[in-house]
């Protein structure tokens, strides 16, 4: 189960692909990362304005000439999550689900992760499900794999299939709460070796970080409301930009300002603490025009 979908290079396809699928709708790049000019287009107007900023960005992260293809895609709703999985041989084991928290300038940007993430029993079973026959439809035979799904009304449906480790630092979370290092393992494989998936007691329940986005472009004059940081022995890692920075406008993953990662030893209460802790960060800039103090959490939660 996946989003209905079309790929268009140029104007004119892209506005007749649209017609055709029908709003709302996304609109992605083919070859961009970190959710770079992901877009939610409600009608034509928002479609051309979101198909031009992404034709006057001509080049990807390696500065390599841009496929001009785009992926626009039926709009879903619903929590998102994403399935970490290793596959040996054919055989996929679900290394756990990760949670996901969504907003920025875009509403796509990633504002924050939990592991593991809170599901009933039911639904964890059928998302595993689903993450693994996605890794068998396109024939992922040997591989961590790092799935994103959306928990739609009328259940999980695919976003993306990565053969990878998953980033932001999520595989940090899975080794914090199951000892599995999934970067290790990626290794491993690639030397063809057999990787130990058994979970290991670390004591810790759910770990997760939170991320501090620009409340607006502009230079970084300093980052205040970090002091608890550094004190609450629930967290295990933390930064921030440096003064001096400068700050986009919050519509990818790029953007960040810094990161707060937290661990409770108890339950799932890791994702309340780290989103709590990274609200109390305040971003203040050389530019005056906005006072400083401006609330560095944008969109979290949306």
């Amino acid at each position: 189960p996946q989003p209905r979908f079309a790929l268009a290079d140029g104007w004119a396809a892209t506005a007749q692909a649209a017609r055709e699928l029908g709003y709302p709708l996304v609109l992605k790049p083919v070859d961009l990362c970190a959710g770079m000019y992901v877009r939610q287009v409600a009608d034509p107007t928002e479609l051309r304005a979101a198909f031009d900023a992404l034709a006057a960005f001509p080049v990807n992260a390696r500065r390599q000439p841009r496929v001009p293809v785009v992926l626009l895609e039926e709009l879903l709703t619903g929590p998102e999550v994403s399935v970490e999985t290793v596959t040996v041989d054919g055989v996929t084991t679900v290394v756990g689900i990760t949670d996901k928290s969504l907003g920025g300038v875009s509403g796509f940007v990633e504002t924050g992760h939990m592991f593991p993430a809170v599901l009933d029993p039911t639904t964890r079973e059928r998302v595993g499900e689903v993450a693994v026959a996605a890794l068998e439809a396109v024939g992922l035979d040997r591989a961590v794999g790092h799935t994103e799904l959306r928990l739609t009304p009328t259940g999980p449906r695919v976003v993306e299939v990565n053969p990878r480790p998953a980033g932001n630092q999520i595989t940090e979370l899975v080794r914090r709460v199951t000892g599995v290092d999934l970067p290790m393992v990626y290794a491993q494989l690639a030397l063809g070796e057999h990787p130990d998936l058994s979970p290991a007691d670390t004591g810790v329940r759910s770990a997760a970080i939170a991320f501090v986005l620009p409340p607006r472009p502009g230079v970084v004059a300093r980052i205040d409301g970090t002091g608890a940081w550094s004190t609450d022995p629930r967290v295990v890692d933390w930064s921030v930009k440096p003064d001096g920075h400068r700050a986009g406008d919050a519509s990818s993953n790029n953007d960040y300002l810094g990161h707060v990662m937290v661990v409770d030893t108890a339950g799932a209460g890791a994702r309340t603490v780290a989103d709590r802790l990274a609200g109390q960060a305040r971003v203040g800039y050389l530019d005056e025009s906005v006072p400083a103090g401006a609330d560095a959490r944008v969109g979290v939660g949306a």
